[in-house]
């Protein structure tokens, strides 16, 4: 049985696309990802401290004890620092580019194998990949890393409407050619 498929390669630059121009305008454009950071309040004798007591990049974490017998028992402190700075815009907004157009790929892959696709049934099915990537992806975060809920909870919020729409377009544009269903085995 043949079917209508779709194009990985098509839906990485559509999908990514989407996703990527809808992660920009929500950091970048919308008021909602910035009042969920907060800011040292002396970021010179905050940067000094980090220098003195961070060695090299990475990712750090004050260590303490719950009896507090030998490490502080709060705050809890979950840090990642780069030493170098923020680096390249345009370096890092091509890497999340990529990182989406990834996404899109398997994504589109997964879609293709659904028969008699619509756009309604697309949109539903990419709601719930974008529930299952900021679920799985950075709810973790907040019950690990103590990352605030709100700052976690934005991020589904961004994976649910980038993906809802990604794959609406995806299943609209970019069919291939038709392809064998999957069969089960005898």
């Amino acid at each position: 049985m043949e079917h209508k498929c779709l194009s990985p390669w098509k839906g990485a630059v559509a999908g990514g696309l989407i996703a990527f121009v809808w992660s920009s305008i929500s950091w970048m454009a919308l008021p909602f990802h910035e009042k969920t950071l907060s800011e040292f309040k002396d970021p010179v004798a905050t940067v000094q401290m980090l220098s003195a007591n961070a060695p090299s990049s990475g990712a750090y974490i004050v260590k303490y004890d719950m009896s507090g017998k030998t490490m502080p028992t709060g705050p809890f402190v979950f840090l990642s620092l780069n030493r170098e700075g923020w680096g390249s815009m345009g370096a890092t907004m091509a890497l999340g580019l990529a990182m989406q157009m990834a996404g899109g790929f398997f994504w589109t892959w997964i879609l293709g194998k659904i028969p008699g696709l619509t756009s309604k049934d697309a949109a539903l099915y990419g709601c719930f990949f974008g529930l299952c990537v900021g679920i799985l992806g950075a709810m973790p975060n907040s019950v690990w890393w103590k990352f605030p809920w709100c700052f976690s909870l934005l991020y589904v919020a961004d994976a649910v409407v980038s993906w809802t729409v990604a794959s609406v377009v995806i299943a609209r544009f970019c069919q291939a050619s038709a392809c064998a269903l999957p069969t089960k085995a005898a």
